[in-house]
């Protein structure tokens, strides 16, 4: 990786919101992360009108993992533009890390929930892997930790898809995008940014980015990551709606432990009344098992040498048979009305 001195860097403003200076970059060729780098903000046009911005701490990684974080709908307190979660989890780690805000609310700032679903011709995970294999590279990890709470949880587990060693903690997190209970964020988006798309056209063509089953029933689009996902047993509708059916697509029942031949492990330790956050005192818990789970399943001896490719998505889908009739009932239930 080319080494970048402070002089190349431009620094247009400082973000007061987050207390980081914010650098523009013209291309992606523009990011070259080093470990001497301060704690910053970078933009990127991604096409399509949007803008990824990204909050990046690059130093060394001492136990060498890389955490990648992705937030949950906005709310009150945070801010109207570009957003970032977990920030303060994420600092307290001591590891190098990278969090995304999603660029696709670049498309339509009224919408405070989303899931990082680009446009067609533009999908965030491409250039979003991308960032990280960048800062993996500087920062010397050889394993990934990617959280994300509600829809980052989502955007957690689809994106871990893309590294084989890598570990996706999603948090009460959505499943299926179109089984979500509030259509009116989803709506918004789909008008901004896949207008003139049916129903049938984004299942037919992209129901791998808006639905993680069928991103880890047909092989080829996954690489054998693996997920721990950390459920509120209290969430009703999360459990029905998301949970439940996540796992009678990977073959299993309501209340397994362990799916996908034990890559996916579920955990349900916490009780809360609805679609509450796990606690933020336990976060930082949950990824630390997650990794000493990963680390074990896949021992930095055992890792190929060299950086891993980026992921070349399939074309189509092959119809898995671990699915079997549970895909039909998941998807039956979806709203196609736009």
């Amino acid at each position: 990786m080319p080494q970048e001195r402070e002089s190349d860097i431009q620094v247009e403003e400082h973000d007061e919101f987050y207390g980081v200076p914010v650098v523009h970059l013209e291309s992606i060729d523009g990011f070259k992360p080093t470990t001497a780098d301060d704690e910053r903000i970078y933009t990127l046009a991604i096409g399509d009108g949007m803008t990824l911005s990204f909050l990046v701490n690059s130093q060394k990684s001492v136990r060498g993992e890389l955490r990648a974080g992705f937030h949950a709908a906005k709310g009150p307190s945070t801010p109207d533009g570009r957003y970032f979660a977990p920030v303060a989890i994420s600092r307290n780690s001591r590891s190098p890390f990278v969090l995304f805000s999603d660029p696709t609310l670049t498309l339509a700032p009224a919408n405070r929930l989303s899931w990082y679903l680009g446009t067609p011709a533009v999908d965030p995970d491409d250039w979003m892997e991308a960032i990280v294999r960048k800062v993996m590279a500087a920062s010397g990890a050889r394993y990934l930790v990617l959280e994300g709470s509600s829809a980052g949880g989502f955007v957690a587990m689809r994106m871990g898809a893309r590294f084989a060693n890598s570990v996706a903690v999603p948090r009460i997190p959505q499943t299926d995008v179109f089984r979500y209970s509030i259509r009116t964020p989803i709506l918004e988006t789909l008008r901004a940014a896949w207008p003139g798309l049916s129903y049938d056209e984004i299942m037919a063509d992209f129901s791998h980015r808006f639905r993680i089953a069928d991103r880890y029933t047909d092989p080829r689009w996954n690489r054998g990551n693996l997920i721990s996902y950390v459920h509120n047993a209290g969430d009703t509708w999360h459990t029905v709606e998301h949970l439940e059916p996540f796992l009678a697509e990977l073959g299993e029942s309501s209340g397994a432990f362990l799916a996908l031949d034990g890559r996916v492990s579920i955990s349900r330790p916490y009780v809360g009344d609805g679609h509450i956050g796990i606690p933020s005192m336990c976060w930082p818990g949950d990824a630390e098992i997650a990794l000493a789970r990963l680390k074990s399943l896949r021992p930095l001896e055992g890792l190929p040498d060299g950086e891993e490719e980026m992921f070349a998505p399939p074309s189509g889908m092959e119809r898995s048979e671990l699915a079997g009739s549970a895909r039909q009932d998941s998807v039956s239930k979806h709203f196609t009305s736009f």
